[in-house]
Order: C-alpha cells, then sequence, then structure tokens
C-alpha cells in the first residue's frame, strides 16, 4: 500500500461472500458507457470529444476497479497506475463503487477508510463519486453523507447533478431534477453545471447555449460548475477561457470561482496540467497555484458556523467576491 494511502491494517480489507460476487459484477459499467454516441453528447470537436470521452472511461476504471476490489489496496492500486491527469477521475469512480458496493449484503463499509485515505490529496473528488451513489443507491443517503468532511459534504449534491446529467441529459434539459429546494439544489445545479461541459462536446457556445435554456435563478450555479469543469477537465483553449468569461455575463465571478475551485484540486494532487494553468492565466492573469492559494486561504478564514449560509456556501461567495477585482484588472 502506498504511503499516501497509509489507513490501519483493520480498515484496509473487507469480506463478502460468494453471493456477492454476481450482484458486483451485475453493477458493473460498460467502458461504452463513456461514448458520447451512446450518451447523444453532441460531437462537435473530435479531440475534445476522445479527451472527454478518456475521462469517463477513467471514471468506470475506477468505479470497476472498487467493485472488483478484494480489499482498499487493490483499488489503491488502480488509481495509483492511473495517470496524474486522468487519476482524481479514478478516485472519484472508485468512490461511488465503494458507496454502492457497501450497500451490498455481508459488507464491512469500505467507504469511510476510502475517504480518509485521500483526504489529503484527492477529496474534492471523492466526495463528489461519493455524491454518484446517491443516485444508485438512495436508501443509502444517510451512510453515504454520515463520514463526509463538513465542508466538503456539499459536493455529494454536485455529484449528485453531474450523474444525472450525465446519464439523463434529455430530462435535465427538459427541467427534471431531483433536487428543487434549499442549498441542496444551488450545489446540485453546479454538477449539472459542469456535466454540460460534457453533453455540449466541450463548446463554449453549445454550453452556454444550454444555460441559457434554464430559469436565470440557476445561471449563477451552472457557469460555476462550467468554470470548473473546463479548468479540471478540459481541454479548454485560451479562446475557450475569453469567450466563457466574454459569455457568463453578470455571473461571470462565479464562472472565475468553478476555475479557482478546479485549481485547487488539482494543486491538492500535486498535478497542474497545462490547459489549468492556462484557464488561470486567461481568466485572470495569474498562475492556477496562485488562485490555489487563494481558495486555500478562504477556506482557512471561514468561521466556525455558517449561521443561515454553509460554510461550502460562504466559501465560494469568498472566492467569487476575491476574483471580481482580478477579473476587472483584465477587462
Amino acid at each position: 500500500m502506498s504511503a499516501v494511502h497509509n489507513i490501519d491494517a483493520a480498515g484496509a480489507s473487507f469480506w463478502f461472500g460468494c453471493s456477492v460476487r454476481p450482484l458486483r459484477r451485475l453493477l458493473r459499467l460498460s467502458f461504452d458507457d463513456a461514448s458520447f454516441k451512446k450518451r447523444g453528447f453532441a460531437e462537435i470537436d473530435p479531440t475534445k470529444r476522445l479527451a472527454l470521452e478518456a475521462i469517463g472511461r477513467a471514471f468506470i476504471g475506477g468505479y470497476n476497479a472498487a467493485l472488483a476490489a478484494n480489499c482498499l489496496d487493490d483499488a489503491f492500486q488502480h488509481v495509483d497506475a492511473v495517470s496524474p491527469s486522468q487519476r482524481g477521475f479514478a478516485a472519484e469512480g472508485a468512490a461511488m463503487g465503494f458507496a454502492i458496493a457497501d450497500a451490498l449484503p455481508l459488507q464491512k463499509p469500505a467507504l469511510p477508510n476510502y475517504l480518509r485515505a485521500f483526504e489529503h490529496d484527492l477529496s474534492y473528488l471523492t466526495h463528489v463519486g461519493a455524491g454518484w451513489a446517491l443516485a444508485r443507491v438512495p436508501w443509502r443517503r444517510a451512510r453515504i453523507l454520515a463520514p463526509l468532511d463538513p465542508v466538503y459534504y456539499w459536493l455529494a449534491y454536485d455529484g449528485l447533478g453531474f450523474h444525472d446529467t450525465y446519464f439523463y441529459h434529455h430530462r435535465v434539459l427538459a427541467g427534471w431534477s431531483r433536487k428543487r429546494t434549499g442549498y441542496t439544489s444551488r450545489v446540485y445545479d453546479q454538477g449539472v453545471g459542469r456535466a454540460l461541459w460534457f453533453t455540449g462536446g466541450g463548446s463554449v457556445a453549445a454550453a452556454t447555449e444550454l444555460i441559457a435554456s434554464f430559469p436565470s435563478q440557476r445561471q449563477s450555479d451552472l457557469w460555476s460548475g462550467l468554470g470548473l469543469a473546463m479548468a479540471y477537465a478540459g481541454p479548454a483553449d485560451a479562446e475557450d477561457i475569453r469567450v466563457a468569461r466574454e459569455n457568463a455575463g453578470e455571473f461571470r465571478s462565479r464562472f472565475a470561482q468553478g476555475v479557482a475551485f478546479a485549481c485547487e484540486a488539482r494543486a491538492l494532487a500535486r498535478h497542474i496540467p497545462e490547459h489549468t494553468d492556462l484557464a488561470a492565466i486567461n481568466l485572470c492573469g495569474t498562475s492556477a497555484e496562485a488562485l490555489s492559494a487563494l481558495v486555500r486561504e478562504a477556506r482557512k478564514k471561514l468561521p466556525s458556523a455558517g449561521g443561515d449560509a454553509t460554510l461550502y456556501e460562504i466559501w465560494q461567495r469568498q472566492v467569487a467576491s476575491a476574483m471580481i477585482p482580478m477579473l476587472e484588472r483584465r477587462s
């Protein structure tokens, strides 16, 4: 087991009976599920399509690895073998896999130990991945949410929104949503916004048009999600960032907040791809490392309690506000 994933021996293994193995196999996803053709996503730019499909396959690989694992170390080995740029997606998929596997009979819970193992480098991704499972095993909601970090907790609903848009984008675009009230609905929409980068085929024009089709009160969170997807997943180029910045209009600071959070997620994992740094530089004239530091400092300054707002909401607001002067200097 990698030193990065050092957990106690009691949490490193789990057991399932022979009767559970067929269930695990039935729950696996096909790599074809990442195909734009199967998903019905826009196929505008072949290069971007291939890159975004590869991300989907990395996620599915992690998910299937968790279902097949006899112990946590099996999943760690799979995630560690994935290229640094794709590792977060594999870790995200494995989190979903363990959350679902935990719902099967004769299981010792694996998700809590899995989350702890990645809490210092891929916590964003593992919390989002746990949220995907909320769609597949909703009766396990309380147990899936229980071990989550109090601030990152809300990322599970982001993952739920991404899941629903990735698998049922026609329904989501027609107005369907699992979450319609409260702050959960807003974070859900951030996940929807991330997924629109995929459904729109990596086209800023297509993603902008999709966002505009939603009610205006939902668009701020959709732009936040789109910014995170463009900067974290890529492959957005300088022109993509310029056009998105312009198209975001009044929601520009929320788009920028999404980009900043993507920079922090990449920096925590100690790998910042060229497209992430490019997004930061072309958006506000500074590096991804600098935006990561901004996000990290804002987190350190969070109050002990959020009052009427969640700490995650306050964190996002503070980062969005800090981005405004940077955006104005680039105007």
